[in-house]
């Protein structure tokens, strides 16, 4: 996704493609925005999709602590 200024993270276009080509890469896992898993409508992803909403929850969810 796109990241914001104050660390949101903003929805993308063709989400499927993008899901798919990181696959097609050898990625075994991915980090989407919240609200694009929210509305997947597309068929089931190739990789374990994880919804996050800000840069923190990406950074926790690669186990990361974010530093303040």
């Amino acid at each position: 996704g796109e990241v914001g200024l104050s660390g949101e993270i903003r929805a993308v276009s063709q989400l499927g493609a993008r899901v798919q080509e990181a696959a097609q890469l050898g990625f075994s896992r991915c980090l989407v925005p919240k609200i694009d898993l929210d509305n997947w409508s597309g068929a089931p992803p190739e990789l374990p999709l994880d919804g996050i909403s800000t840069v923190g929850e990406a950074l926790r969810a690669v186990g990361l602590k974010e530093k303040r």
